[in-house]
C-alpha cells in the first residue's frame, strides 16, 4: 500500500489515518506525539472501520486471482478485510508477540480503568495536558481504599493518552482471531498467551520459530586486530550513540577511550555485548547494576558494548545517566543505532551477548548471536527460555532469573573465569543455531502447512469452533 498521500496529508497537519484512500497502519506500541502511525488502541472505532473498507478496496484490487491459502502476520484489522476480500478462502495468521502484549496491556487496563469507574475516554481526554495529570489522577484514585502502592504508581505511570478505546480494542481483537483462521506463533511461550489472552487451545496453534540467514550470521573468527578495526569506525569514525535530549553522534569517542579495551599486555579485554532499544522491557538498567557489581571483582576487566537505543527513545533513565551515576562509565560504550547489516560483525565482536529482558515473545537477536559463535545470556522466560540450553554437554548459552541482578552478576563473574567453557557454549550454539533456526527450516514448516491446509476439505479446521 502507498503511504506517500498519507504522509503528504499528515506532513500539512491532517490525519494520516482518517480519510484516507491508503491510510497509515495503527502500530502495537508508541511510536510517539509525532508518528503518524498512533498506537492501535488510541484508534477510534470509526477509524478501525475505516481502515477494513481501505484494505478491503486494496486487497480486491489487487487480489490474486486463483489463491489456495492467505498468510497474514499479526493480529489486527486485516482479518476482517482479508475475510472480505477472500470469502471462502483458508487463512494463516502468524502472532508475533508484539500484538499478544499489547492486547495483555489493554486488558489489564480496561480491567484498572473499571475498577476507577471511569470510562477510558474519560480518563485520556483528563490527562490530555500532561501538567494537569498528577492532580487528575489523585482525584480519581482518593476514594479507592484498596489500590496498592504500586498500582497507584502504575496509574500514575502510565500515558492515558494511548489507551481510550483499550477495552474496545480487546474486544475487536478477539473478534478478528475468530476470522484468523489457522494460528501460528513463533515460540512455546506465545503458544501459551494465546490460550490465556483469546482462548484458543495450544493443540489448535502452530508454531513455527523465526529463522535467521546463516549465510550471514555466522562465526567470522575476527582477530584482536580487526575486531578493534570494526570497533574504531563504530565509537570513534563514525559515533552513533546519543545522550540525554541529543542526536545520533553526541556520545563519541577518541583513541585514548578506544585503548582502555585492551589490557596490559595489549590483548583486547572480554567484551559483553548488548543489543536493543533503551525499553524498560529489555531490562538494561538490571544490567548496568550487574556489570557494576561484576566490575569490583572480575580480573580480567571485561567492558560493555551497547548496540541500539533508537534515536530519541529512552523509557525511564537515559542508560548513560544509569551508568555515570554508577560510576562505570568509563567502561561502557554506545555504538548507538545501527543497521541490521552491521550486526553479524557486532555480534563477532564480542565474546558474549547479555540481553537479559523479561517474556521476550521470541527474541531473533539470541539465535543470531547464537549462529555467530556467541553465546547468549537471557531470562529464563519467554521465548529465550526455550532458544537457550543452560545446562548439560549441549549447553549453548546460560539463563538468570528474572530481575535479578545478583545472579546475572553471579553468573557473569563465572563465565568470566571458565574461557573453555565460554568456547565450548560457543561451538554448540553455532551447531544449535544453524541446525533449528535456519530459514530453510522455517520456510520448510511453512511449504508443510500450506500444503496441508490446502488439501484439506472443508473449512479451516480451527476455525470450525468459532
Amino acid at each position: 500500500m502507498d503511504y506517500n498521500a498519507a504522509a503528504a496529508a499528515y506532513a500539512s497537519g491532517a490525519s494520516g489515518m482518517d480519510g484516507q484512500d491508503s491510510p497509515f497502519h495503527p502500530s502495537y506500541e508508541d511510536r510517539g506525539p509525532t508518528a503518524p502511525d498512533r498506537m492501535f488502541t488510541a484508534v477510534a472505532p470509526e477509524t478501525i472501520q475505516h481502515l477494513i473498507l481501505a484494505w478491503h478496496e486494496h486487497l480486491s484490487r489487487h487480489r490474486s486471482p486463483r489463491p489456495d491459502v492467505v498468510h497474514v502476520h499479526h493480529l489486527s484489522h486485516l482479518q476482517s478485510s482479508v475475510r472480505r476480500a477472500y470469502p471462502g478462502h483458508r487463512v494463516i495468521t502468524t502472532l508475533h508477540g508484539t500484538d499478544l502484549k499489547l492486547l495483555d496491556q489493554a486488558q489489564h487496563i480496561s480491567r484498572f480503568a473499571a475498577r476507577l469507574g471511569t470510562p477510558l475516554t474519560t480518563l485520556s481526554a483528563a490527562c490530555a495536558v500532561p501538567e494537569h495529570k498528577q492532580a487528575i489522577l489523585d482525584r480519581f484514585l482518593r476514594d479507592l481504599d484498596d489500590l496498592t502502592d504500586e498500582e497507584r504508581a502504575l496509574a500514575h505511570a502510565t500515558d492515558w493518552r494511548l489507551w481510550p478505546y483499550a477495552d474496545l480494542w480487546s474486544v475487536q481483537m478477539k473478534r478478528y482471531a475468530r476470522q484468523a483462521g489457522h494460528i501460528v506463533v513463533v515460540s512455546e511461550s506465545d503458544r501459551t498467551e494465546v490460550d490465556r489472552l483469546l482462548g484458543i487451545a495450544g493443540d489448535d496453534v502452530t508454531m513455527v520459530p523465526n529463522g535467521v540467514d546463516t549465510t550471514r550470521f555466522v562465526p567470522l573468527n575476527l582477530t584482536d586486530e580487526q575486531r578493534m578495526a570494526h570497533l574504531r569506525r563504530w565509537l570513534v569514525e563514525n559515533p552513533r550513540g546519543w545522550a540525554p535530549d541529543q542526536d545520533p553522534g553526541s556520545i563519541s569517542y577518541t583513541e585514548a577511550d578506544l585503548a582502555r579495551l585492551t589490557d596490559d599486555s595489549g590483548r583486547l579485554r572480554p567484551l559483553l555485548l548488548w543489543v536493543g532499544r533503551f525499553q524498560k522491557v529489555k531490562r538494561l538498567d538490571i544490567l548496568l547494576r550487574a556489570f557494576a557489581a561484576v566490575l569490583k571483582t572480575a580480573n580480567p576487566t571485561p567492558a560493555l558494548l551497547l548496540w541500539g537505543g533508537y534515536p530519541g527513545e529512552a523509557e525511564g533513565e537515559h542508560p548513560q545517566t544509569t551508568a555515570q551515576r554508577l560510576g562505570i562509565d568509563r567502561h561502557v560504550y554506545f555504538i548507538g543505532w545501527r543497521g541490521h547489516d552491521e550486526l553479524p560483525q557486532g555480534l563477532n565482536c564480542a565474546d558474549i551477548m547479555v540481553a537479559p529482558a523479561v517474556n521476550e515473545s521470541f527474541g531473533m537477536v539470541y539465535i543470531e548471536a547464537q549462529a555467530c559463535g556467541t553465546p547468549p545470556i537471557a531470562t529464563n522466560t519467554g521465548g529465550p527460555a526455550s532458544i537457550i540450553t543452560s545446562q548439560g554437554e549441549s549447553a549453548n548459552g546460560w539463563t538468570v532469573n528474572p530481575d535479578d541482578e545478583r545472579d546475572l552478576a553471579a553468573t557473569l563473574s563465572t563465565i568470566l573465569t571458565d574461557p573453555e567453557e565460554q568456547a565450548q557454549r560457543a561451538a554448540n550454539a553455532v551447531r544449535h543455531a544453524h541446525r533449528s533456526y535456519s530459514w530453510t527450516t522455517a520456510a520448510n514448516c511453512y511449504q508443510e502447512l500450506y500444503e496441508e491446509l490446502a488439501q484439506a476439505e472443508g473449512p479451516t479446521p480451527r476455525t470450525q469452533a468459532w
